[in-house]
């Protein structure tokens, strides 16, 4: 009758040409392995690997960190994505491949995708909209955000592009409320494409090129085309002030903002200075994703 054997010591691969030369010591449970894939040898025992584990079976798109928490669109249904465990659905009945436009202010982060829009606090999503304008509104001018396109903060406001329209939020802080007869700025050509907030100011691309929006105060705003070339939707990245010191040899003296166009990268600078770092043949698309590391500009085109 065969004996049970034990073997309780790894000794890690083998170094014999063959499986009958390697160890195998029933009375001490030393033995040798003919193969080991994915494992680690640790005082004699065998100890798996870390690797890629799969979650769950979402496909997901337009994604977006707060710096704390990651998002997710997949299919009609906004996720929070944890870094271990199942997504966690916040939001359904959203339209189906409409991309998704996010900004975080205040703690809080807002998204709309051009039909619906909503916020996130505390890990729930809510409506975007405020009960009661707290001033006076004896015609209720005031409403709720529109369902915007892309959406930007700067200057105490929410701005939300809309078609060929960029309306802005109540300052003070009022982010739930746009006025109905004054709450934006005067049309662009064409459908918005950008929206990339700087230190003084706004860049707005349309289809005619980058308009730069100087100043904080509406009312107050100029407005002077800084380029001629449209820039690609989605391409755009922000440089904040102070983690990104310098880019392409340009001293940066303020809050900065990179995007891409069909001609090659350009840096949009504080007083609406534009210049192109990198020429280069882009395809035209209506659909692009970018993020802006350290050192590194990295664009996504979906032809």
């Amino acid at each position: 009758m065969s004996r049970d054997v034990i073997l309780t010591a790894c000794l890690g691969l083998g170094t014999a040409s063959g499986p009958q030369g390697l160890l195998c010591d029933p009375e001490t449970g030393r033995y040798e392995l003919a193969e080991a894939i994915n494992v680690d040898v640790v005082a004699g025992r065998l100890v798996r690997r870390p690797g890629y584990e799969r979650l769950s079976d979402y496909g997901f798109s337009q994604l977006y960190s707060d710096g704390a928490t990651l998002y997710g669109v997949c299919c009609d249904g906004l996720y929070q994505i944890p870094g271990q465990g199942r997504p966690a659905l916040l939001r359904s009945g959203l339209t189906p491949g409409a991309p998704m436009a996010f900004v975080t202010v205040a703690g809080t982060v807002y998204f709309a995708n051009g039909f619906e829009t909503g916020r996130i606090r505390e890990g729930a999503a809510e409506d975007w909209s405020g009960q009661r304008y707290p001033g006076p509104d004896r015609i209720e001018r005031y409403a709720a955000p529109p369902a915007g396109h892309a959406l930007a903060s700067h200057a105490g406001r929410i701005w939300i592009a809309v078609g060929n329209c960029v309306h802005f939020t109540e300052g003070a802080g009022l982010f739930d409320w746009v006025d109905g007869l004054g709450g934006f700025l005067p049309p662009f050509i064409g459908r918005i494409r950008m929206l990339a907030p700087v230190t003084g100011g706004l860049f707005v691309g349309d289809d005619a090129g980058v308009v730069h929006v100087a100043g904080t105060d509406p009312k107050k705003m100029t407005f002077a085309r800084v380029s001629p070339v449209a820039p690609l939707p989605g391409s755009v990245a922000s440089l904040p002030a102070g983690r990104h010191p310098r880019v392409a040899g340009q001293d940066l003296d303020g809050d900065a903002a990179i995007w891409a166009a069909t001609d090659g990268i350009h840096l949009g600078l504080p007083g609406g200075r534009v210049r192109r770092i990198a020429a280069a043949a882009i395809p035209a698309t209506t659909r692009a994703a970018a993020v802006a590391t350290r050192g590194r500009y990295l664009l996504f085109v979906s032809l």
